[in-house]
């Protein structure tokens, strides 16, 4: 198979257009009421891990290819960042709480990150917009080399800060309807 014609297999389509629907998501995130939001980040989070474990590896990567990471175009620079981290942590106020988070990064394995939960939302746009943004240039290699990026860094950086949003926001929304009783 070629690289090509891995941008073009049903998962990897299937986890591109939820990659993108997290994008509207976070995107149109100020006309929801926060139990809505936090519902409906349940349901996209959850899809958007369960779509990724389905993209095939892409095979032959490296410094002389279609899949050198050095070179791809990001789309999502720092003040779009920290317009969805605003954004999010006005929608969650108080439970936007600090949550532990061990970075493949950080040097001792007994080091972690305090970060709050709209910060985990923030980083995971970043990622998906860098491979929607790609994608948009129809450029096959840059949108090969996005696709290898994202799915490599799925198991060394945005899988983890998606399974800790997922259970915090568990936790958050049981609390919420509870208190809905």
């Amino acid at each position: 198979m070629t690289n090509h014609s891995i941008l073009y297999k049903k998962e990897s389509i299937e986890f591109v257009a939820v990659a993108k629907e997290y994008l509207v998501l976070l995107e149109n995130a100020k006309e929801f009421q926060k139990n809505d939001f936090i519902t409906n980040s349940l349901k996209m989070l959850s899809l958007l891990y369960h779509k990724v474990l389905f993209v095939a590896k892409i095979e032959h990567c490296d410094s002389n290819n279609d899949c050198d990471n050095a070179f791809i175009e990001k789309f999502v620079n720092e003040v779009h960042w920290s317009y969805f981290q605003n954004v999010i942590s006005e929608i969650l106020d108080e439970d936007d709480v600090f949550v532990q988070l061990q970075d493949n990064n950080i040097i001792s394995d007994s080091d972690y990150m305090n970060v709050p939960l709209s910060e985990l939302y923030a980083d995971l746009y970043q990622e998906m917009g860098d491979l929607i943004g790609a994608y948009k240039t129809e450029n096959e290699e840059l949108m090969i080399a996005a696709l290898n990026e994202c799915h490599e860094n799925f198991y060394s950086y945005w899988g983890i800060r998606t399974l800790i949003l997922l259970q915090n926001l568990n936790n958050l929304n049981t609390k919420l309807l509870s208190d809905e009783v």
